[in-house]
């Protein structure tokens, strides 16, 4: 077929993927944003938007969530089983006689702020124990026990009290708290023991009787203040009642006290039932995100259902972060599913390669759009079929990528996509992402890896393509024109360097300079991060000072500080006037 034909009648826009996003902000009926917390009248309680809930505050700071915190009055036991605390004891069931169960209620007599009382009424009885776990970590500075004022003779003549922060430094090599005795008391004489420390976290107290006799327990109580040093929040799990696709995740932190002390993260999972506990038809937790910024959402979509989790912690009794709000963008996906794979799945290192890029739609209700990241900035499409059929077709270079627009799509289609390109990462994946322009406040939609074609070029089914490792990690270093001639006459003003970064697993210090013969650097052209990628610089003959370098011969060098050491090349630049 002659290329002519396909070869693009008009431009359209070069969007880079921040503008892309920006354009399908969702701000029309097809899309939504789902905003938990922050007070406003659109938004979701925090109350009211979650499945659990651990050592969270929903009342002292409206429309935040932050940890649960306590007052110098707050009495901790008081909402202990209700936080998930236990009062256990390991050796009083067997002196009292009595079954697990009621052992269990009589403890809980301690903890409940009524009028009933835990009662050792077996004379002989010594070394009994009782636990409590406080459920989490919180500022303790004070503890009290006694027994009921109509029984004030029956307290305990002799105990000793242990405690234990809850943190993994205070921990046994079994893994059990390693309880640490705080007071011993062999000869008390005061029927309310009330023993004041210095606040710390505090989440294990461990009371043992030491003097034998009768005694009772009315109320223990637990004082302190500051907040728990952990807190967690899981949403509910919300239907968008089909296939939906995620767009930006944008959550606030905020902070009490000192902001060095405290840390919140974010994370969300997507699936395809209810049930975010079958782990078959749910993803797991995505990376956390990070505050105050906009970044797209990494759970897989298309899906039906999604999950936000939210965690809180602090190293400080004083200190707390907080969250303000969370708010995700959903869309109805353009397709129940979208596969796509590319062909061949090995390629020459930097050299451009004939791939073909299929991509498969299930249900689609539309979309006539494909953009296709690569790694140079001038990918070239060859070809465009649906079905099997020639479309006509139009091509605009974006940022990062190639992007296509064809006959708009619906329903089971299978769309092939011929392109020249390079693979310069030892598996160099070329991602993809459809979009409707009827429908410009949808969000696009992201193809999935895999078998588009059940065909015989499905020999990967992925998006991965494979090049040697490189020896090195600066590639195809070229200067045109040779020479240049930057007179201000419009031809070969510029000379123009491209040059390919491989292999490199993040992104390393690059510098474009140029010498004159002598070794003098007479321009710094480029200097900052570079990922893997083909990259284009300029140069107009200029000095760093401005002035114009005289006619001679230069030496351009492209420096690279890999993991692996620094590595560069060099090209002469003749210039002429």
């Amino acid at each position: 077929m002659n290329l002519d034909i396909h070869r693009p009648h008009r431009a359209l826009p070069a969007l880079g993927l921040a503008a892309l996003f920006s354009l399908y902000a969702v701000t029309g009926p097809q899309a939504e944003t789902v905003v938990i917390g922050g007070g406003s009248p659109d938004a979701i309680p925090w109350s009211a938007g979650f499945s659990s809930a651990a050592f969270v505050d929903f009342d002292t700071n409206p429309g935040h969530l932050q940890p649960a915190q306590n007052g110098a009055e707050d009495n901790l036991s008081l909402k202990l089983v209700e936080r998930g605390g236990t009062i256990t004891s390991p050796n009083a069931r067997v002196v009292l006689e009595v079954s697990q169960s009621n052992l269990n209620d009589l403890l809980k007599n301690m903890v409940d702020g009524r009028d009933r009382a835990f009662q050792m009424n077996v004379p002989g009885g010594t070394g009994i124990i009782f636990r409590i776990d406080l459920g989490g970590r919180f500022g303790v500075n004070r503890i009290r026990f006694f027994p009921r004022v109509e029984f004030e003779e029956d307290f305990l003549r002799g105990y000793q009290l242990a405690l234990n922060d809850g943190s993994e430094e205070q921990r046994t090599l079994s893994g059990s708290p390693d309880l640490r005795v705080l007071k011993v008391d062999e000869n008390n004489l005061h029927p309310v023991i009330d023993i004041p420390i210095p606040l710390q976290f505090v989440r294990y107290i461990e009371v043992k009787q030491l003097v034998r006799g009768e005694w009772e327990i009315d109320e223990f109580q637990i004082f302190g203040e500051g907040f728990a040093s952990s807190a967690s929040y899981l949403s509910t799990v919300f239907d968008q009642g089909r296939p939906a696709v995620f767009g930006n995740l944008t959550w606030s932190m905020g902070t009490i006290g000192e902001p060095t002390k405290v840390r919140a993260t974010v994370a969300t999972r997507s699936g395809t039932t209810p049930d975010p506990t079958d782990s078959l038809a749910w993803s797991g937790w995505s990376p956390p995100y990070p505050a105050g910024q906009p970044l797209r959402v990494t759970s897989p979509a298309p899906r039906r259902y999604w999950q936000f989790r939210a965690d809180l912690s602090s190293t400080g009794i004083l200190e707390a972060a907080t969250i303000d709000s969370i708010a995700v963008e959903v869309a109805a996906a353009a397709a129940d599913s979208l596969t796509a794979e590319v062909w061949p799945q090995t390629a020459a290192i930097g050299e451009s390669t004939e791939l073909h890029y299929w991509v498969r739609s299930v249900n689609s209700r539309g979309f006539d759009r494909l953009r296709i990241a690569t790694q140079e900035p001038e990918a070239l499409i060859r070809s465009v079929q649906i079905d099997g059929a020639d479309v006509q077709w139009e091509q605009t270079d974006v940022d990062n990528g190639v992007q296509v627009a064809f006959p708009r799509i619906t329903g089971d289609r299978l769309l092939h996509v011929v392109f020249d390109s390079i693979a310069l990462q030892y598996n160099t994946v070329f991602a993809g992402m459809v979009f409707d322009s009827r429908r410009p406040n949808d969000l696009p939609q992201n193809v999935e890896s895999g078998d588009a074609t059940s065909g015989p070029f499905g020999l990967g089914a992925d998006l991965s393509v494979t090049v040697q490792v490189a020896e090195h990690t600066l590639h195809a270093l070229r200067v045109t024109p040779v020479p240049f001639t930057p007179n201000g006459d419009g031809v070969n003003d510029n000379a123009t360097i491209t040059y390919d970064i491989a292999n490199l697993t993040s992104a390393a210090p690059v510098t474009v300079e140029v010498f004159d013969l002598s070794g003098r650097l007479r321009r710094t052209i480029e200097s900052g991060p570079r990922a893997s990628g083909r990259f284009r610089a300029e140069w107009d003959g200029n000095q760093d000072n401005g002035k114009r370098v005289p006619p001679g011969i230069y030496v351009l060098r492209v420096q690279v500080e890999a993991d692996t050491g620094a590595e560069y090349r060099t090209a002469i630049v003749p210039l002429v006037y």
